[in-house]
């Protein structure tokens, strides 16, 4: 990592980023994904029909061997499928394959109560309506106006149905049941998306909003332990490196709740192709 590239960066946080990342991953830190994804919208279009009509229209593309529904595109060739009445229209989706792996780690079923607590922008939200196909109950809260309306229409762009509220995900409470599923995708440091050469990527990074978000995200599993049903799952994602905000609020968490047992936890590294994420996946007992 060059020092004229590092300059601009926050000089505390790349003295942190070799103790959060392999080796491997290093090279592949703040720099422009090789490929772009997206994500066939199957609630209104099938599979078959999008590659048909990429192959018409002269664009490769590669399968994603865990996910039908994604596929890759070589970044210089996205601008084309991204202003396309492909993507325009809703039928296929721009969304990370990090993105993707939340909502297959959750794994929500038609007819399911699902809820999605920090729901904005609605890539992950209507990523769960697909894989219910409509079917069901989806609640989608997000406590920002500007982020609720994004939301807003990103369902509407996909086809995707759910109840949206606006507030507070630590104080969300509802009267109609407890979930099948609940989806804590936490606002974070986003350390994941950090890019040289974009300071707004950046900017506001420092060990004081970790530990902002970190007291935050405590707040959100805690709530969201107490609105699933017995047997139900409950999927925690962050965007981040940060231990602080991963590892360290799981342990938390099962240190303060009761009736919760661990089931899995991922650490997605750079790699050229995905950004950095954090997924822990548990189950109420």
């Amino acid at each position: 990592m060059g020092s004229s590239r590092n300059k601009f960066m926050n000089e505390l946080f790349l003295q942190r980023l070799p103790r959060l990342l392999s080796p491997q991953a290093l090279p592949y830190f703040g720099k422009q994904l090789q490929v772009s994804h997206f994500r066939v919208n199957t609630l209104k279009t099938s599979i078959s029909d999008v590659h048909d009509r990429l192959k018409g229209m002269g664009i490769h593309f590669e399968l994603v061997d865990w996910y039908a529904p994604a596929l890759s595109i070589a970044f210089d060739k996205a601008r084309a499928v991204l202003d396309s009445s492909l993507v325009t229209q809703g039928f296929l989706y721009p969304q990370g394959l990090e993105s993707m792996r939340v909502v297959v780690e959750l794994d929500p079923k038609p007819g399911e109560n699902v809820l999605d607590l920090c729901a904005a922008p609605g890539s992950k939200t209507s990523q769960i309506a697909m894989h219910m196909n409509n079917e069901g109950v989806l609640m989608a809260n997000e406590p920002v106006r500007q982020r609720f309306y994004r939301l807003k229409s990103v369902l509407n762009l996909t086809g995707s149905k759910a109840i949206l509220t606006m507030t507070d995900g630590r104080r969300f409470q509802t009267k109609d049941g407890l979930f099948d599923r609940v989806l804590v995708d936490a606002p974070c440091s986003s350390e994941g998306r950090f890019k040289y050469g974009q300071p707004k990527t950046y900017a506001y990074w420092s060990l004081r909003k970790i530990k902002e978000m970190a007291h935050k995200q405590k707040g959100l599993l805690l709530n969201a332990s107490r609105l699933i049903k017995p047997g139900g799952v409950l999927v925690y994602s962050t965007c981040t490196f940060s231990p602080e905000e991963n590892e360290e609020v799981v342990e938390w968490f099962f240190r303060k709740s009761q009736g919760i047992e661990f089931q899995s936890q991922t650490r997605i590294e750079p790699d050229g192709r995905m950004e950095g994420f954090f997924i822990a996946k548990c189950r109420k007992i």
